[in-house]
């Protein structure tokens, strides 16, 4: 289940990586449509152990015994790739209350109290995240156009200084973050800007998912990290800002 996870990992990451070829040429257009044709094909083969059909749930429903050992095993391995999280929390309702041996029964139970302390662990993780969004909001409404990277609320969890929200923005652009990030050397970057009016859809799509899928040094995450503080709290060029630098204070309890 972990390499079938892994293979398909591989092929949707095929995918992007020639999505945004796909305009350059009519061979780089057909590599684009092949990694789509294939990764689609064998998507339900590698999804479930034993394979994806219609009848599946419907043989959970029923009881089957290998139906139902490949969902427990499924929603106990919980393996991660496109879609997968869909998948897991359809297996998870169709099994509530699908007929079951005792073995599998008591799984299922664990598996149910486990997924409810998750679920209360991640809204909490989540409550306190939005409580630092709000308060460096003034900061975070200029990433849209500065980071390609998404950053739900719970990333901001536990977040404190200047340094973390480094760390949690170098996470999200999938790079290595520098441990000495104020170092000398970094160029702020300025906003993605064009516009599908300025440009054509073609042509702007072709540049924001070139945007979207650029490296950043880490050196250049952290200088306009900087400069986007300074800017939007007014503060002075001189102004020295480090990675222990604190942004927000959570309340004590």
């Amino acid at each position: 289940m972990i390499a079938n996870a892994a293979e398909i990992n591989r092929l949707y990451t095929r995918i992007h990586e020639t999505f945004g070829r796909r305009s350059e040429s009519a061979s780089a257009h057909e590599e684009w449509h092949l990694a789509c044709e294939e990764a689609h094909a064998r998507y339900n083969q590698l999804c479930i152990p034993g394979g994806w059909d219609e009848q599946f749930f419907d043989r959970v429903r029923d009881g089957e015994s290998a139906a139902i050992e490949a969902a427990l095993c499924f929603l106990e391995v919980r393996p991660y790739f496109f879609r997968s999280g869909y998948h897991w929390k359809s297996i998870f309702q169709k099994c509530k209350r699908a007929p079951m041996s005792v073995d599998q029964a008591e799984r299922y139970a664990q598996i149910a109290e486990n997924y409810a302390e998750w679920r209360k662990f991640s809204t909490e993780r989540s409550a306190r995240g939005a409580a630092v969004r709000r308060h460096i909001s003034a900061i975070l409404r200029h990433f849209y156009t500065r980071f390609p990277a998404r950053l739900p609320d719970y990333k901001f969890d536990g977040m404190e200084t200047v340094g973390d929200l480094y760390r949690i923005l170098c996470t999200a652009l999938k790079i290595e973050p520098d441990p000495q990030p104020d170092r000398p050397g970094g160029v702020a970057r300025g906003p993605f800007t064009l516009t599908p009016l300025q440009a054509g859809v073609e042509v702007w799509s072709r540049e924001y998912n070139s945007w979207r899928r650029s490296k950043w040094p880490p050196g250049d995450v952290w200088a306009t990290l900087v400069a986007i503080i300074i800017d939007r709290y007014g503060l002075g060029s001189s102004t020295v800002i480090g990675p222990e630098t604190v942004l927000y204070k959570p309340v004590k309890q």
